[in-house]
C-alpha cells in the first residue's frame, strides 16, 4: 500500500505526523510496534521493507503464546520517519489519540544464509507471497514470528509466535513505552507533540503553545449539552419515523425484561441501574397527571408529591420509569416505599425516568431506543426528584460490578436498536440481578411461636398455568408492625382448604386465597424446588397474583445469540476496519428485502467508491436522508446533528433565515465520515450545491428531468434537446442518472453568483427546451397538470435544496445508483436500472470518473446571461 494513501488521510497543517517520503533501506532492517489509543485501542506492527514501514493493525496486540493467532489488518504504509513517533495526534484528525513506541528493534528473515544486504529483497518477496517469517530482536519481542495472509480476505493476516525459547503461554509484556517508560497518561502529561521537522519533538514552549491551540479548537467544537429544544438538542427530524395518533393512548402498559444469568460487554447494548421500587407510567395530558402501576393501578394518592411535580411538565407525554425511596446515601429501600404515605420522614421519594413512548401526538414506540432516550433527555425539564435515568454503552460487566458494590439490585441491559414492545416481556431487555429476587404469592401462614406476634411464617408459591405451586416458607424480614398488618390482611382471605397443588405438611397452618403478592430475596433454588434462605422485602400492589410465575434465568450467551445471530455473522472486512474511526453495527440487517442486500453491503459500496464521491461532498453541508430500516419503510430527513455525532466529524453551524434557529450541519470531509453515514442508515447522500466559504454562491446548476409517467423515450429526447441548446451556448453539460426514473444534467459554474441568478439561468434554458418540445415537456409544478410529460424542475436551484449526489445509492428497488453517463449512452438502449450497488464499482474500474474535469470546466455565468 503506497505512501499516497498515508498522505491522503492526513492534514499536515493540523497534525505533526511526518509526511510520507520513501527512503532507501540500508543495513539491518528495523521494526517498530506502536500502541495506539485511537477510537479503539490497538497495536500497529510495522516492518521496514523497501524504504517504508509496511503496517498492520493488531487489535489484541502480540502474544508470546504460539497457540494464539492474532488478527492483523494490513493498513497503509507509513514513512520511515514514523519510527520514533510517540506523542499526540490532535483530536478530530485521522487516528486522533495518543501513540507510544511499545517496542522497537531490528529483524531479519527467518532461516536466511544470505548477507544483510539481501534482506530487503527477501522481505519484498515474502510480502508479495503473503507469508512473512522473521526473527525479531526487540526490547520486548524476540525470536521467530510469522505473519500469514488469510486467502480470500482482503488485507486480513494472522500474527503468531513460533515455538522457540522466547515463546510461552505465561509470558507477559510490559505495557509501557519502550522509549520513555511512560504509560498513555504519562505521555499525555508530558505533552509530547511530534514535529515532522527533522524528526524532533517540540520544545516545551512550542508544545505548550500547540496544546493551547488544540484545547481551544476542541472547546470550539465541543457539542453543547443543553436539553432546551430551541437550542436544537432535538428537532422535528427526530420524529420523522414516529406515527401520529389522534387520541391520547391511556391503555398502554410497560415493556418487561427477561431474567438473564450474568452481565456482559457489548457495544450494541446499553446498561441501566435496576431500581428497587415500583414500575410506573406517568401519563401527562394537558398538565393533568395519571401516575399508574404496570397494571394500571393509580399511584396518584400514595405518591401525590410526585404527581404535583410532574404537573409542571407542559408537554403531553407518557414516561416510563420507577418510583423509589432513597436514603441519604442514594440506596433505595422497597419497604420504605410501601409505607411512604405513613412514614414520609424515611427517605426521599423519586421517580427515575428511563424511556418515553408518547410525545405531543407522536407514537414513539417504533423509534429505536437511543432515539427515544435522546428525545426524553431533551424534553424532560429539570425537576426536583424527577430524574433522567442515565446509562452506559457497551460496559455491562463494569456497570454491574459498580452497582453490586453499592448494594444495588442489579442492571437492565437493553438492545440499543430495539423498539418499544408495550405490555410484552422480550429478550431485547434483560435483567441481571446481584441477588436472587422475585415476586411470590401468599397461599397460607403459620401461627407465631414464643414471643413473636402476628404470624410465624408465610407459605408462598407461584402459578404454573392453572396450578399453584408451593415454593417455601418465609419467616424473616418482618418487623412487629408488618407482622400485625399481614395477619389482619390474611385473616380476611382465609379459606378452609389449601390452594397449593401439593400442600406442605406443617403444624398450625392457615390457608388463604392466593391474592397477596410479596417481594422476596433468597440465595438459590433447592433441588426440591424451594427457595433457600428467603427474606421478606415487602408487599407488591402493582402486580396481579395470577401473573406471578417462577422466573428462570436464561443464559445470557443464549439470549444474545437469539437476538443477534445475524449481527454476529457479519461483513468481516467492514467489522475489522480497525484503522477507521467509524464503527459498524448490525451489518447483516436487510435493507433490500428482494435482493437481500444488507447495511454491510451499503458500507462496502461507499468504501469502494469513496475516492470518487468525496470530491463532490467535501465542504458541503449535508441534508441527511436516513433509512435505518431499509427501503421497506420510509426514511426521514435530518439536518441538525448537534450532539449526535462523534467529535472527529466536522460540522458547521448555520442560522436558518426562515425559523431563526441555529442548525449544526454535518460535513462529509473524508472516508471515515462517509462510512459513519452509511452505518447511520444514510443510503442516500444529499449535499448542498454550494460550499463553506461561498454558501450563497452555488458551483453548479441543476436540471432535474422528472418523468411523471412519461416514457423513457421522452426523457431521452428531452435530455438531448437540452444538450443541443447548451452546446449552442457553448456551455459544458454533464449528465447522470437520478438513481430513480429520471436524469440529471449539471452545469459547473464559478461560485460568484447567487442562487437567484443560477435559478434564473436554469429557468430561461428550461423555457427554451419547452419551446422546442411543447408536447412532451412541462414546467408546471402540479403533477396533475403535467401527467405524461417530462418536468424540468429548475426550482432545485435554491439554497439548502439538495438532491442525490453523483455516485449516491438510492433507497429504491435494485439498489440503484446515481451514475454519470457519457452522452453517447443517452439513447434508446439506456437502462436506468442497470446502474446498481453491484455494477457501479466495476464500471468505475473500467471507465473511471466521467466527471473528473467537472470543476475545471466551471463557466462565468454573467456572460451567458448576457447572451440569452
Amino acid at each position: 500500500m503506497a505512501l499516497e494513501k498515508y498522505n491522503q488521510k492526513r492534514d499536515f497543517s493540523k497534525t505533526k505526523e511526518p509526511k510520507g517520503i520513501k527512503k532507501a533501506s540500508k543495513g539491518e532492517l528495523t521494526f517498530v510496534i506502536q500502541k495506539h489509543a485511537a477510537s479503539r485501542l490497538h497495536y500497529d506492527f510495522r516492518l521496514e521493507i523497501d524504504g517504508v514501514l509496511v503496517s498492520w493493525a493488531v487489535p489484541k496486540g502480540p502474544s508470546a503464546n504460539p497457540s494464539d493467532k492474532r488478527l492483523a489488518v494490513q493498513t497503509e504504509d507509513h514513512p520511515m520517519d514514523y519510527f520514533d513517533f510517540e506523542g499526540t495526534i490532535p483530536k478530530g484528525e485521522y487516528g486522533g489519540g495518543t501513540v507510544m513506541v511499545w517496542d522497537y528493534g531490528t529483524y531479519r528473515p527467518e532461516n536466511t544464509e544470505t548477507a544483510v544486504a539481501q534482506d530487503n529483497k527477501t522481505m519484498k518477496k515474502q510480502l508479495a507471497e503473503g507469508s512473512i517469517k522473521i526473527i525479531l530482536k526487540g526490547k520486548k519481542l524476540s525470536g521467530a514470528w510469522h505473519l500469514v495472509e488469510m486467502k480470500g480476505k482482503d488485507n486480513l493476516w494472522l500474527l503468531m509466535k513460533s515455538k522457540d525459547e522466547f515463546a510461552g503461554a505465561k509470558i507477559k509484556f510490559d505495557e509501557n513505552s519502550a522509549v520513555s517508560g511512560l504509560d498513555f497518561k504519562g505521555i499525555e502529561k508530558n505533552g509530547a507533540m511530534y514535529s515532522s521537522d527533522k524528526g524532533k519533538k517540540l520544545s516545551k514552549a512550542e508544545t505548550k503553545k500547540e496544546k493551547e491551540k488544540e484545547d481551544k479548537e476542541a472547546e470550539k467544537e465541543k457539542p453543547r449539552q443543553s436539553l432546551i429544544r430551541n437550542e436544537q438538542a432535538f428537532s422535528a427530524e427526530d420524529l420523522q419515523e414516529a406515527t401520529t395518533l389522534k387520541t391520547f393512548p391511556d391503555d398502554w402498559r410497560p415493556q418487561l425484561a427477561t431474567l438473564a444469568d450474568e452481565a456482559f460487554d457489548d457495544d450494541d447494548w446499553l446498561f441501566e441501574n435496576k431500581f428497587d421500587g415500583y414500575r410506573a407510567f406517568a401519563q401527562i395530558q394537558k398538565k393533568k397527571v395519571k401516575l399508574i402501576s404496570r397494571n394500571g393501578i393509580s399511584f396518584n394518592t400514595k405518591y401525590a408529591d410526585l404527581v404535583t411535580i410532574l404537573e409542571k411538565i407542559n408537554d403531553d407525554v407518557i414516561l416510563d420509569g420507577e418510583v423509589v425511596v432513597e436514603d441519604s446515601k442514594g440506596k433505595s429501600h422497597f419497604q420504605w416505599l410501601q409505607h411512604f404515605d405513613e412514614h414520609r420522614e424515611k427517605g426521599t421519594l423519586k421517580l427515575y425516568v428511563f424511556d418515553i413512548v408518547y410525545f405531543n401526538g407522536y407514537d414513539l414506540r417504533q423509534l429505536e431506543l437511543l432515539q427515544r432516550k435522546k428525545i426524553l433527555k431533551a424534553i424532560l425539564p429539570k425537576l426536583d426528584n424527577i430524574i433522567f435515568s442515565s446509562h452506559t454503552i457497551g460496559q455491562g460487566k463494569e456497570t454491574f460490578a459498580a452497582i453490586e458494590k453499592l448494594g444495588g439490585e442489579g442492571i437492565i441491559a437493553k438492545k440499543i436498536t430495539s423498539k418499544y414492545h408495550q405490555d410484552q416481556r422480550t429478550k431485547d431487555w434483560l435483567k441481571i440481578k446481584t441477588t436472587q429476587q422475585q415476586e411470590m404469592v401468599i397461599g397460607g401462614f403459620t401461627d407465631p411461636q414464643g414471643s413473636r406476634n402476628g404470624l410465624g411464617a408465610l407459605l408462598c408459591g407461584y402459578f404454573d398455568k392453572d396450578d399453584f405451586i408451593y415454593s417455601g416458607k418465609v419467616g424473616t424480614g418482618f418487623d412487629d408492625k408488618t407482622l400485625k398488618e399481614l395477619r389482619t390482611k390474611l385473616e380476611k382471605l382465609e379459606r378452609k382448604t389449601s390452594p397449593f397443588k401439593t400442600p406442605p405438611r406443617l403444624q398450625g397452618t392457615h390457608w388463604v386465597r392466593p391474592e397477596l403478592v410479596v417481594q422476596l430475596k433468597f440465595t438459590e433454588w433447592t433441588d426440591a424446588g424451594s427457595m433457600r434462605h428467603p427474606v421478606f422485602l415487602g408487599l407488591r400492589k402493582d402486580k396481579k397474583a395470577i401473573e406471578v410465575i417462577k422466573e428462570s434465568k436464561i443464559a445470557t450467551e443464549s439470549a444474545l445469540k437469539k437476538i443477534e445471530s445475524k449481527d454476529k455473522t457479519t461483513n468481516k472486512k467492514a467489522m475489522e476496519k480497525t484503522d477507521s474511526k467509524a464503527e459498524f453495527s448490525n451489518l447483516d440487517k436487510i435493507f433490500w428485502p428482494k435482493e437481500k442486500y444488507t447495511k454491510g453491503d451499503v458500507i462496502a459500496y461507499y468504501d469502494a467508491v469513496a475516492d470518487y464521491i468525496l470530491p463532490y461532498l467535501k465542504d458541503r453541508p449535508e441534508s441527511l436522508k436516513r433509512t435505518p430500516n431499509g427501503i421497506a419503510k420510509d426514511g426521514f430527513f435530518q439536518k441538525n446533528v448537534e450532539g449526535q455525532v462523534p467529535d472527529w466529524i466536522k460540522t458547521k453551524k448555520l442560522k436558518s433565515k426562515s425559523t431563526g434557529e441555529t442548525i449544526t450541519y454535518l460535513l462529509c470531509q473524508d472516508k471515515d465520515t462517509l462510512l459513519f453515514l452509511a452505518n447511520w442508515g444514510c443510503i442516500e447522500i444529499n449535499p448542498w450545491s454550494s460550499r463553506i466559504g461561498t454558501l450563497n454562491n452555488p458551483d453548479y446548476i441543476i436540471f432535474d428531468l422528472d418523468p411523471n409517467e412519461a416514457g423513457m423515450d421522452k426523457i431521452i429526447k428531452t435530455a438531448l434537446a437540452l444538450k443541443e441548446i447548451l452546446d449552442s451556448l457553448k456551455v459544458p453539460a454533464y449528465i447522470k442518472t437520478s438513481g430513480g426514473k429520471g436524469l440529471h444534467v449539471f452545469i459547473p459554474v464559478l461560485p460568484k453568483y447567487t442562487y437567484n441568478q443560477t435559478r434564473t439561468f436554469s429557468h430561461l434554458v428550461s423555457q427554451m427546451v419547452l419551446k422546442k418540445l411543447p408536447e412532451i415537456v412541462s414546467l408546471e409544478r402540479s403533477p396533475s397538470k403535467r401527467k405524461g410529460k417530462v418536468y424540468l424542475d429548475y426550482l432545485q436551484n435554491g439554497k439548502g435544496k439538495t438532491m442525490a449526489s453523483i455516485y449516491s445509492l438510492r433507497p429504491r428497488d435494485r439498489a440503484t445508483v446515481s451514475t454519470p453517463l457519457e452522452w453517447d449512452e443517452v439513447n434508446a438502449k439506456l437502462d436506468l436500472s442497470a446502474f446498481t450497488l453491484k455494477t457501479v464499482p466495476k464500471r468505475l474500474e473500467k471507465k473511471g470518473d466521467l466527471w473528473k474535469d467537472f470543476f475545471k470546466d466551471s463557466i462565468d455565468l454573467k456572460s451567458l446571461l448576457d447572451q440569452i
